[in-house]
């Protein structure tokens, strides 16, 4: 019998092919070259290795043999429950497998637990890896390259012998500032996910993924402040307020904090770093008897499909998180497009924001 299984005796090809009294290869062939043998001898080989309780060839040696496994991996710097339930994850998540499949090739997902993710890159049969937004000094990032393995990195910073899919998050978040300004919007807030890797406490590991939070969530706030500081507001007049976690709860306990003020403290409108948090600031508003956008103006970022449902309708920047997976995984597929995409944004206004309200 073959190697010790957990008390089990594992079955081999070998002995598939003693107990027909035909070679390996034959065996073999009739897992993976079923048309190099009659049918009935497929047929017997396939009842007798059934009978011994043989599974099959090894996938894994198969691919060593073939020099690929039709397989790509991707790397999510969050951990899988919250990866599934964050709108913008599952868009690209879903580019990508529309992409796969399109190819022929399945998927293998490294999700990110402190210290695993880098053995399981190093370790993973997989013939190239999608990075979605990993740190700069991600070890499981590093893993890869060091395997010479062909990585594209989404929404995170260009490494050497890696492609990157990105989008410009400053000038995109710039866009959505200027339009509450030029609303007439002076009195303005923003909403966060937590920037300081120091105090982060998201749903990821604070020791490897926080740096890769901090780039995009920094880059969207200095586009709106710039914005601002462009148009001749002071910087008071931007009110920055951080949360721990990426919510629509967050979003909301955000709003009640920030709109709990007497009116004249009050900002008259919000910029929301994503969707998620604007749908939750509009709750906030709901619960403290705001009407959006008469007593404020709510922008969001991501054109997540939820934002077109809310009541009201939200104006936000839009990017494809859709399209930008297909693309990772179409470069890995057919190497050659080139080391960087930056694909576009545009804002798109719809019913949350208007003109502020006037005060006494």
């Amino acid at each position: 019998m073959g190697d010790d299984d957990g008390g089990r005796s594992r079955v081999t090809l070998a002995e598939v092919a003693a107990r027909c009294g035909v070679s390996r290869m034959t065996v073999s062939n009739a897992y993976s070259r079923p048309d190099q043998l009659s049918p009935g001898l497929r047929r017997r080989v396939l009842a007798t290795a059934e009978q011994l309780g043989y599974g099959g060839p090894s996938a894994a040696g198969r691919a060593l043999k073939r020099g690929r496994s039709d397989v790509l991996g991707v790397l999510l710097t969050e951990a899988l429950p919250y990866a599934f339930g964050d709108p913008g994850t599952v868009s690209f998540l879903h580019g990508v497998t529309a992409a796969s499949a399109d190819a022929g090739l399945a998927l293998q997902l490294i999700p990110a637990r402190a210290g695993t993710a880098e053995r399981l890159v190093r370790d993973a049969a997989v013939d190239g890896l999608i990075a979605h937004c990993p740190a700069d000094d991600d070890p499981a990032l590093a893993a890869a390259l060091r395997r010479r393995l062909p990585t594209v990195i989404s929404g995170g910073p260009t490494t050497a012998g890696a492609d990157c899919v990105t989008i410009d998050n400053q000038a995109a978040a710039a866009s959505a500032a200027r339009h509450l300004i030029e609303l007439g919007h002076h009195q303005l807030a923003v909403v966060t996910w937590r920037l300081r890797p120091d105090g982060y406490t998201g749903p990821v590991s604070p020791a490897r993924q926080a740096s890769a939070c901090y780039e995009v969530f920094r880059l969207r706030l200095l586009g709106y402040q710039r914005a601002a500081a462009a148009a001749g507001l002071p910087a008071a007049a931007v009110r920055v307020w951080e949360q721990p976690g990426h919510s629509v709860a967050d979003g909301r306990a955000a709003g009640r904090a920030l709109l709990g003020a007497p009116a004249e403290q009050r900002p008259t409108a919000v910029l929301a770093s994503t969707d998620v948090l604007a749908l939750g600031v509009l709750q906030a508003a709901r619960d403290l008897g705001l009407e959006v956008p008469r007593d404020l103006s709510v922008a969001g970022y991501d054109d997540i499909e939820e934002s077109t449902r809310a009541n009201p309708a939200l104006t936000t920047v839009h990017q494809s998180l859709y399209q930008q997976g297909q693309d990772c995984a179409r470069r890995l597929i057919a190497p050659g497009a080139g080391p960087a995409r930056l694909h576009p944004t545009r804002l798109i206004v719809r019913a949350s924001t208007a003109a502020p309200p006037e005060r006494p």
